[in-house]
């Protein structure tokens, strides 16, 4: 009995002492009133929360400094503008071929590009509702002047269904680098294309693209339901996930799950196809957009049971990570340090206004700083209790193991008792 108890205190013990925290240099490039810093991928790996609630931003002796998040602009909705489709003339044919009366493939208007209000990112096709499931591959070009054309890249889009009859589509046409006034979308096969009656172009305004991280990985050998699973070093904000390949063509519909912990269930968050598209000198790929929830440490994809799957070692996943930037006034003594894996009550970031009271006119006056190397930090050493103290806790824990010793063995024998009268 005695040595479950002291089992059990050290347990507790253990429980309490929770994980080491680790802390990084901040170093102060452009000196001001008010400073920013934006965290790195590190940092992610030692965090516990993704909401910054571990995070501490000490000065040299070890006092907090109170910080705040700076107002995220990822979650500007990038503005969309719908365009006209105009249908190329089908592409001639043998005179012994029959005649294609399907567009060659669409003619698109981004208007003069000196007055875009944002730049041109992406194109969202829409077609019928009920349309036949279809894979359509093209082209993309680009012109000033509908005579000179310039190559921009290839792709696929997707409308497909899985067995149990839900949709996976992917309508988005990506426009690499900067396209110029016109765009010219032709099919590779313009009878099994699927005929758009909607065009949708996505841009992102300046200065609204949100501060991103970039993290890659192989992916390993499947786990026993058949999907991937990456670990992403810690809870972290996700932004996109794009599944890149090296050989071969292949489509590949896949559930998208995450948690937040190894032993959490799984949620789906969305379904949807990756795809590659070997084109001999290129390759054509798109990540699609999907909604991530946050706090995610693990991702996996699951594809339907029986789907043939592109060669082992192939595939790789790509993802992209949200910055968190922090603001805090040059109070304390420096250097500072920026602590995190340790959750205490004044640990997290605060409101902004307590931080920043003028924000709007100390926005634009704002210094700079980098953040160094985490390393780990020694765990406090539990402080000794007095001898006093000492007894009476072992006084106490023999008293509650003497206790349970009485009651179970008066539980024991009342049966007996009973019995024999």
């Amino acid at each position: 009995m005695k040595r479950h108890l002291l089992e059990l205190l050290l347990l507790l013990a253990a429980a309490s002492a929770g994980a080491a925290p680790h802390r990084a240099p901040v170093q102060v490039s452009q000196p001001a009133p008010f400073l920013t810093l934006d965290a790195t991928a590190e940092a992610w790996q030692y965090s516990l929360t993704s909401d910054l609630r571990d995070w501490q931003l000490l000065d040299a002796q070890g006092r907090r400094v109170p910080f705040a998040l700076l107002p995220d602009s990822s979650f500007v909705t990038p503005p969309e503008r719908e365009l006209k489709l105009f249908a190329l003339p089908p592409a001639p044919k043998l005179a012994s071929a029959p005649r294609q009366r399907v567009p060659a493939g669409w003619l698109l208007d981004l208007g003069e590009p000196d007055q875009w209000p944002a730049q041109p990112r992406q194109l969202r096709l829409h077609w019928p509702a009920g349309t036949a499931s279809f894979q359509s591959g093209y082209r993309l070009e680009t012109s000033a002047d509908l005579q000179t054309w310039q190559w921009l890249g290839t792709g696929q889009l997707l409308g497909l269904q899985t067995a149990d009859g839900t949709p996976l589509a992917q309508p988005l046409v990506m426009l690499p680098g900067r396209p110029q006034r016109y765009l010219r979308l032709v099919w590779d096969d313009p009878t099994r294309a699927v005929q758009p009656e909607a065009a949708t172009l996505l841009a992102q305004p300046a200065g609204t693209a949100p501060q991103q991280l970039t993290r890659s990985a192989p992916l390993p050998a499947p786990d026993a339901e058949g999907g991937w699973v990456v670990p992403l070093g810690g809870p972290q904000p996700l932004l996109t996930v794009a599944l890149s390949g090296t050989q071969g063509t292949w489509v590949l519909p896949v559930q998208v799950q995450t948690r937040a912990g190894p032993q959490l269930p799984w949620k789906t968050v969305a379904r949807t196809v990756f795809y590659r598209v070997d084109r001999g000198g290129s390759a054509a790929d798109v990540a699609p957009a999907l909604p991530f929830p946050a706090g995610i440490s693990e991702l996996r994809l699951l594809p339907p049971r029986g789907t043939a799957l592109p060669p082992a070692g192939s595939l790789r996943l790509d993802w992209t990570l949200r910055v968190p930037r922090i603001v805090w006034a040059a109070q304390g003594e420096p250097p500072f340090n920026l602590q995190v894996g340790i959750a205490t009550a004044d640990s997290g970031p605060r409101a902004l206004t307590d931080v920043v009271p003028d924000w709007a006119s100390e926005q634009s006056r704002l210094g700079q700083a980098s953040l160094g190397t985490f390393i780990a930090q020694a765990e406090p050493a539990a402080p000794a209790l007095p001898p006093r103290r000492m007894l009476l806790w072992a006084v106490l824990g023999l008293g509650v193991a003497a206790l349970a010793a009485v009651t179970w063995r008066l539980w024991k024998q009342g049966p007996a008792a009973e019995t024999s009268t």
